[in-house]
């Protein structure tokens, strides 16, 4: 991925492939790849397409939607700082986190008084989530408060990421509703792209937790 960040570092993601611009395609760590493969593989759902531009060309990137790794405990524990200033009681060493990053709302869901019926806000999510285990758990966003009215803003407190810690140490590029992150207590991580559900956090928090 780190070759994708230098090539489009000057670039921003756009919805679609422009007809009037010459486009190259390529796989999420930065190779090349046709343009027969990238409309092959886009479809499957282990794929995340996004698309960036320059001011004569598009790119279509084939990104995996899932992905593992591991924090080094110098920057795990750097992370764990910058969590726990959003928060009064601190993360506990066995804890694991989980992390629902909302970034890419479209502006015209910025201005709705009227919630959202996407089901990680009904009230059995945290209630569950802390069934599970010993769980610290954050809503973060790239945007201000005032404009996740559609998000519950009124009875979520959504914490900032001011600094931009979150698409740094994880996924850079924006996505339309961000993701959600879970990492356990050695600094294993694990994200997933795109449209996700409360079950999807259930399940991989469950995972993480055993």
């Amino acid at each position: 991925m780190k070759k994708l960040i230098l090539i489009f570092l000057m670039i921003h993601s756009v919805d679609g492939i422009c007809q009037n611009k010459a486009y190259k395609f390529y796989n999420g760590e930065g190779d090349e790849i046709s343009r027969k493969h990238f409309y092959e593989e886009k479809l499957n759902y282990k794929n995340f397409p996004l698309y960036f531009e320059s001011d004569t060309v598009r790119f279509a990137v084939l990104f995996r939607r899932e992905k593992e790794g591991i924090l080094n405990d110098s920057t795990f524990q750097s992370l764990k700082n910058y969590l726990n200033t959003f928060k009064n009681e601190q993360i506990d060493s066995k804890d694991v986190i989980v992390i629902n990053y909302l970034t890419g709302v479209p502006k015209d869901e910025q201005n709705r008084n009227y919630n959202t019926t996407w089901n990680i806000f009904d009230r059995d999510y945290i209630r569950k989530l802390n069934r599970i285990g010993d769980i610290s758990h954050f809503w973060i966003s790239s945007l201000d408060k005032k404009n996740l009215k559609h998000f519950y803003s009124n009875r979520i407190d959504w914490k900032k990421d001011s600094e931009d810690v979150i698409p740094k140490l994880f996924f850079p590029y924006e996505t339309t509703y961000g993701y959600y992150i879970i990492i356990n207590s050695e600094g294993k991580y694990y994200y997933a792209l795109g449209e996700y559900g409360k079950y999807n956090v259930w399940e991989k928090a469950e995972e993480m937790w055993h």
